[in-house]
């Protein structure tokens, strides 16, 4: 059978001519200069020609070689795009072909996105006829015309007048995650066809579309054999947020060629998944879509499988809700068909590559067959969300799988439009801003004050309230209005209760952006705006002033705090808010000795434009403050030794593999840009050596790990007792306190177990700790596990709550709220002991880099005054005899002492309350009465030996549960193979289950 070959070595006409070829194009003539039946441009070296004289010994020959698994037929990085390259240089001048001359029916152009983290090459090119490529970016401007209709500066008409003389775009993209190799080859495979194939069907194909490809989008994952980034992070949860400078330098060009598909090719255990996709779906995104995925591609993906008797499977994992993923976010930001190619790696790898080559070309030929039409719908689209965004519409949900036939709800209220004050959390939300102009939203700025009504702030209910001159708005009544709901919406309101990831991501709330919100009802008639290019928040401040004045409710005001400190200025904070020059400062806000900025030399405009945070300034300090001392923090690595990184290598190859370490160490150094010098890895055998307090460490931050009672927790103890700054996350960040004695917090479990995976909670803060300073208008708590603690109020003993769940969560959770639950139970603690402090979050503050919030409480932990204020007037002289420096002469007494030896709590063992949680297990709900088909399903999916000594089953009056305990833990995509396999069984039984976490 064809789909039991292997890749011809040298990809030849000889193999699997058939599953290649087009059916004719149904409204296009065939391009002059081809052939009717199939032959090869042999002018053009396959890959076996171009490294077959060995000049490059790393490819891998013949091409498709390699057995079952995902390393022995991957070829490297560079390989792959040197073959890219050489292809382009071959066509383009006829540079290393026997004739010399330039492919008459194909041109190429390479885009290059400058390096990776562990600096190799990142580029996609883009291949069509001669014509097609020099019209992309200059003469006829077919991107930049798509691209304008995209944006809705170019009109629906001028659009659609153009589906059949201009070609469409259309993207093929590979290897997101660094371990699911096989699509590049397979992009190879593509890329040899249409560049040789002289026969009509595929000059056809080359007329109609301009084929972006980027074989590899994670070029130092695959490398390194890693799924994720350099920076252990999962770039295929990072494609919205663009944290990872991969997709930061890719998305942006990427959405200037909007095309009619994007191909996110993955791979998983075995078989092969491609769309139909499995609910829910996100309900903004557009019917062009969906319509596109579940009844054009993906069932001639069916019929060309079925054809050539292949393994795949549909629906049943794989959904499209979270605007994270590579099929998700092309889908609305650009309106694409994304689609999510999932290849098993049992199989040998050139059939690995092969089917993935199949699924890939047929989507071609079928897109470029009914391009007219998808063209039409594509640009239809774009009006449709102008027109839903001016009457304030959201869309429906709606259901694309046969699995379910329920939708449990529906988007509740209108929005008009969302507001940012540019006065609150400046740097925040410039950062935002900057995001949404990147991909093509259009903001504008409030001319003059605006008193609005339907006015709701974030959490709360709708009012009448003036929106300040220089408010940021963003109408919902422009071509973006879906991505733009997306990912500022407070609630997702998912469609049926099924999730693969998280549940919510509000950018807005994820961000404590608390004070900014949407409108109801549309502004007033003959409210004026300007649109803006930049946020442009920074300031420059008068050269002489005697203090200068920033807010903190920021992480960039934060991170702006570090700057100063680090380049030598003196820095306080105020400990209540204040108005001066006109404005309000929040609590927390930066007060800066002026002389001391000039002294130093410090370019105080400049640092304001790059953190986007304004500065005042000040004849004095008007209100009492602190002193702030120049961070120096200590990182746990929860080991002995310091994970290779890209910032400390060491012996390995910069690729991290510890997740927890890497994932704060980028977001401090990479996201928030604090210095790389201030934030120090400390082992576990540092630490037990009194490092902390050798090295004159301030602030010590734990990311999760537990420190075991010993030497380690005894030195943390005296750390924190001598005036350091203690930070832990999660569980082990609270054991490890109360192993050293530090804090009595607890957790407790709550009955029944509660589900939170990724749920965002309205939240009171209090601005009576310098933890909650800059909190004055509030904010939430996102709970990115259900597997994070509860805390049990009666625990906190001295401590002060700093954050506590309110009354309302923002989207799906089972049994979190109401009367002994999450309501009211602290959140964030702080704990004095001694001259220092610890700060307990119940959640991970670095998770994906997501939480500038969380990283808002980071660090006001960390720069945790010590001393008592200093009344406004107060002035001290440095004593130059006493060694003293402007900074430490200001210093007031500490207001707590370090406790004597013999008053230290004994460190000992105490761990927290075990939590009960099913965040790791896979769990599918039926009716009662459907248990028996539930347990067939489950025996005809043929779980391994292993698989079956996990499950469990639960059942009520009503339902039946099947439980794989812990079954979560493994590689997602690997999980996806059996869990489809139980979710097809059950479509067969036509069973619809209730509820499903797989």
């Amino acid at each position: 059978m064809l789909r039991r070959r292997l890749l011809a070595a040298a990809l030849s006409a000889a193999a699997i001519i058939g599953a290649g070829m087009p059916a004719a194009a149904n409204a296009q003539a065939d391009p002059a200069q081809c052939t009717p039946d199939l032959q090869y441009d042999s002018n053009i070296p396959s890959w076996d020609q171009y490294y077959g004289d060995g000049h490059n010994p790393a490819a891998k020959l013949p091409f498709g070689t390699g057995g079952t698994g995902r390393v022995e037929g991957k070829n490297q990085s560079a390989v792959v795009l040197e073959y890219f390259d050489a292809v382009m240089a071959a066509v383009n001048t006829g540079a290393g072909t026997a004739s010399g001359q330039p492919s008459p029916t194909v041109r190429m152009k390479k885009y290059p996105l400058g390096r990776s983290v562990l600096n190799r090459e990142l580029a996609f090119y883009v291949l069509s006829t001669p014509d097609n490529v020099a019209n992309l970016d200059e003469g006829r401007q077919d991107g930049p015309f798509w691209a304008g209709v995209r944006a809705g500066t170019i009109s629906e008409a001028e659009g659609l007048a153009a589906v059949r003389n201009r070609p469409a775009l259309a993207w093929v993209t590979a290897t997101p995650h660094g371990n699911e190799p096989a699509a590049a080859e397979a992009i190879v495979r593509q890329l040899y066809e249409l560049v040789t194939r002289k026969d009509c069907a595929n000059q056809r194909r080359l007329k109609n579309l301009d084929l972006f490809l980027m074989p590899v989008r994670n070029p130092d994952g695959r490398d390194n054999d890693q799924r994720t980034s350099a920076w252990a992070f999962d770039h295929n949860r990072d494609f919205g947020t663009r944290q990872q400078s991969e997709n930061r330098s890719f998305i942006p060009q990427m959405n200037k060629y909007p095309g009619l598909f994007f191909i996110d090719a993955h791979q998983q255990s075995s078989g092969y998944f491609f769309p139909p996709n499995e609910d829910p779906v996100h309900h903004e995104l557009s019917d062009f879509t969906l319509d596109t995925i579940q009844n054009t591609i993906g069932p001639a993906l069916q019929q060309k499988f079925n054809d050539q008797s292949g393994q795949y499977q549909n629906y049943n994992s794989y959904d499209m809700f979270t605007p994270e993923y590579g099929d998700s976010v092309p889908s609305l930001i650009m309106g694409a068909a994304g689609m999510t190619y999932e290849k098993g790696v049992s199989e040998a790898y050139g059939k690995q590559a092969y089917d993935h080559y199949l699924a890939i070309d047929e989507t071609i030929n079928v897109v470029s067959d009914q391009k007219v039409r998808l063209l039409t719908k594509w640009v239809e689209q774009w009006q449709e969300a102008i027109d839903q965004g001016a009457a304030c519409n959201l869309q429906p949900n709606k259901l694309v799988s046969p699995l379910h036939d329920v939708i449990t709800q529906q988007p509740s209220h209108p929005v008009c439009g969302y507001f940012f004050r540019a006065d609150e959390h400046s740097g925040d939300v410039a950062k935002l801003i900057k995001e949404l102009l990147e991909v093509g939203v259009h903001v504008y700025k409030l001319d003059s004050a605006v008193n609005a009504t339907g006015v709701r702030e974030f959490g709360k209910p709708a009012t009448t309230k003036t929106l300040p001159a220089g408010t940021f708005w963003i109408p919902m009544a422009q071509s973006q209005k879906h991505w733009i709901q997306a990912v500022l919406g407070e609630d997702p309101f998912i469609a049926f209760p099924y999730f693969y990831d998280v549940v919510t991501w509000s950018y807005p709330l994820q961000r404590g952006l608390a004070g900014s919100g949407f409108l109801v009802e549309n502004l007033p008639v003959g409210v004026t705006t300007t649109e803006i290019t930049a946020p442009a928040l920074g300031t420059t401040p008068a050269p002489d002033a005697a203090v200068y004045a920033f807010d903190t409710d920021s992480m960039a005001g934060l991170g702006l705090v570090v700057d100063l400190l680090d380049r030598g200025a003196t820095v306080y904070r105020s400990g209540s808010a204040f108005t001066a020059a006109g404005r309000s400062f929040a609590t927390g806000a930066a007060l800066v000795d002026g002389a001391t900025v000039r002294t130093a030399g410090i370019d105080l405009a400049a640092l304001s434009a790059a953190r986007e945070t304004p500065i005042a300034g000040l004849a004095s300090y008007p209100v009492a403050r602190y002193l702030i001392a120049k961070p120096k923090i200590g990182l746990f690595t929860g080991g002995t030794t310091v994970p290779s990184n890209p910032l400390q290598p060491g012996t390995g190859t910069g690729q991290c593999t510890s997740t927890s370490f890497c994932e704060a160490l980028f977001t401090l150094t990479q996201k928030d840009k604090l210095p790389a010098s201030a934030i120090v890895p400390i082992t576990t055998t540092q630490l037990a050596a009194g490092e902390l307090v050798t090295g004159q460490y301030t602030a010590f931050i734990n990311p999760g790990s537990t420190i075991a009672a010993g030497t380690g927790a005894s030195a943390l103890q005296a750390f924190v007792n001598g005036g350091g700054r203690y930070v832990g996350s999660n569980a082990g960040g609270v054991t490890s306190a109360r192993n050293a004695g530090i804090t009595q917090l607890n957790t407790v479990n709550l009955s029944p177990t509660i589900t939170t995976p990724g749920t965002e909670y309205s939240a009171e803060y209090t601005t009576a700790s310098p933890v909650g300073w800059g909190f004055d208008r509030g904010g939430f708590i996102y709970r990115d596990a259900s597997s994070n603690p509860v805390f049990d109020p009666a625990t906190v003993g001295t401590g002060t709550v700093v954050a506590a769940y309110g009354t309302r969560a923002f989207g799906y959770q089972v049994n979190s709220l109401g009367a002994g639950k999450l309501d009211g139970r602290p959140a964030v603690v702080e704990q004095r002991l001694g001259s220092g402090r610890a700060t307990l979050l119940g959640f991970n503050p670095f998770f994906r880099a997501w939480k500038d919030q969380d990283e808002r409480l980071v660090l006001n932990a960390v720069l945790a005054p010590s001393g008592d204020p200093i009344a406004p007037a107060a002035v001290r002289t440095p004593d130059p005899a006493k060694g003293q420096t402007s900074a430490t002469a200001e210093s007031a007494p500490p207001a707590a002492e370090s406790l004597a030896k013999a008053e230290l709590p004994k460190v000992a063992s105490r761990p927290v309350v075990a939590s009960t949680t099913t965040q790791k297990d896979v769990r599918i709900t039926v009716r009662r009465s459907e248990l028996g088909k539930l347990r067939t399903a489950v025996k005809r999916a043929k779980l391994s030996k292993a698989l079956r000594s996990k499950v469990r089953w639960a059942t009520t009056k009503k339902q039946a549960t099947f439980i794989a305990k812990n079954a979560r833990l493994s590689d997602d995509h690997d999980r996806n193979y059996w869990t489809s396999r139980v979710m097809g069984q059950l479509k067969s039984l036509k069973v619809k289950p209730l509820q499903a976490q797989l």
